[in-house]
């Protein structure tokens, strides 16, 4: 059994689910199982990764690749939901999404990520990091 991350954003520019499978989703896949999946929390609008690649930890030795190709798919996606927070833990700590029918009491958002994570590393310190694909390299 894996460790995956859980990823959410903010949904301030109020992206459908059309536009979104259009950005980011397959074809046949998107009507099943689309790749952002859209709900509603306290009146906010927000969309989950429904599949993310599986759990690292950015400051360890050699992973600083790994994160990059993260970053600069995560970079693209919160400029495209409205530039609002982008929210990371892992699904042992968080799953699941709100009931639709109620608000639960219990289910909280994930923390927030730092915004210096989503900055472009200094490329003159690590100049590996420049050539860098998004999601290249991860694993699922």
């Amino acid at each position: 059994m894996g460790v995956n991350f859980v990823i959410m954003v903010e949904n301030l520019a109020n992206r459908t689910q059309e536009e979104i499978n259009k950005k980011f989703g397959g074809d046949f896949i998107d009507k099943f199982y689309p790749e952002w999946a859209l709900f509603t929390h306290k009146g906010m609008n927000y969309a989950k990764w429904s599949s993310p690649p599986r759990f690292f930890v950015k400051e360890e030795e050699g992973e600083r690749e790994r994160w990059e190709a993260l970053r600069k798919y995560l970079v693209r996606v919160k400029e495209f939901f409205g530039n609002g927070k982008v929210m990371l833990t892992n699904d042992v700590c968080w799953w699941g999404l709100p009931s639709e029918e109620e608000e639960e009491p219990g289910y909280y958002l994930p923390g927030e990520l730092n915004r210096e994570d989503l900055k472009e590393p200094d490329y003159e310190k690590y100049p590996e990091l420049k050539g860098i694909k998004e999601l290249e390299g991860l694993t699922w």
